[in-house]
């Protein structure tokens, strides 16, 4: 059996895990060597970053026994966007890096609810000055609207009711969610967005989800709120998110994904008081999340190679 590797993320990893079933995995670094290895490759385990129109093409062209995709990634944008042939099963990490991109959503939005930023700017300037104090708000009691209930928008809530929180979840589904004190379909996004003291962005990018938030929705927040997004930046329509904060429609934003990456040094967010950005590092943790990746690609190994299904499927309908 063999697999292709591709992406520089994880390969010790996951060579440690093809080593310990016998199974043949071929590191391809470039296009054409991704190319050279297709025809009698069983499976693909990928990156995002590297998953792109060439390589969906080759697979459509030249697929051969591949039958699966592994993804090193919880979004799978690459594969919507791209394609997969039919036939062709689709995984992606699942929970591998739920719990750091949960706690880094809740270490943004207690910074802006505690109006660090701005402490930091004074204490730059050797300000004392207690006016901040004012502005600051509580997670007790908060109204936190999470747009997307998934892995990541589960562990969110989870870290915010200890707090107090009021959450709102809003998800395609729709479906009631212990976690959740209210669970709304995205159809009613705009109606839970009213009475939200913070909105953080949790949900999967798709063609569904693309530029969800716009103007209209931002204009929808009470001008205290706050935005977080985690998730993708193409999910807030960032002209839109820069006139908000420019003209205090919202209070400030925390961003560990922006539209585009990286952001260029020019971009005026940079330059907001009310904006922290974070380098899309959300999901870093040390060698741990490396370590919940490859049980879960060894798990689906095992599957694979027994002929059962795998955890974590995903398709470009979901």
């Amino acid at each position: 059996m063999k697999m292709i590797l591709e992406g520089k993320p994880f390969q010790d990893e996951l060579q440690a895990v093809a080593a310990r079933h016998n199974v043949q995995l071929v590191v391809a670094n470039s296009l054409a060597e991704f190319i050279r290895e297709l025809p009698d490759a069983d499976a693909l385990w990928t990156d995002p970053t590297v998953y792109d129109a060439d390589r969906a093409e080759a697979l459509k062209r030249n697929a051969g026994p591949l039958k699966w995709i592994q993804l090193k990634s919880v979004g799978f944008d690459a594969i919507e966007r791209f394609g997969a042939p039919e036939g062709v099963v689709v995984a992606n990490a699942g929970d591998a890096y739920a719990p750091f991109v949960a706690e880094h959503a809740l270490a943004l939005l207690l910074a802006l609810f505690r109006r660090l930023p701005d402490a930091l700017a004074r204490g730059a300037r050797h300000e004392w000055d207690q006016a901040i104090g004012s502005q600051m708000r509580l997670l007790d009691e908060a109204t936190v609207t999470i747009f997307g209930f998934g892995q990541i928008g589960r562990q969110i809530a989870a870290r915010l009711r200890p707090f107090g929180s009021r959450i709102i979840a809003v998800d395609r589904a729709g479906r009631p969610e212990p976690l959740a004190d209210e669970m709304l379909s995205d159809e009613r996004l705009v109606e839970a967005l009213k009475i939200s003291d913070a909105l953080i962005v949790a949900a999967p990018l798709t063609q569904s989800t693309r530029r969800t938030i716009g103007a209209m929705e931002l204009a929808a927040l009470p001008p205290h709120a706050v935005v977080v997004n985690i998730a993708r930046g193409e999910i807030i329509d960032s002209n839109a998110l820069f006139d908000a904060l420019e003209r205090g429609v919202i209070a400030g934003a925390g961003l560990d994904v922006t539209d585009p990456e990286p952001l260029p040094s020019d971009n005026p967010l940079w330059a907001r008081a009310n904006v922290i950005i974070t380098p899309h590092v959300a999901a870093m943790g040390g060698a741990l999340p490396s370590r919940r990746l490859a049980a879960i690609i060894e798990r689906n190994l095992v599957h694979f190679m027994k002929g059962e299904e795998l955890e974590h499927r995903v398709s470009a309908k979901d």
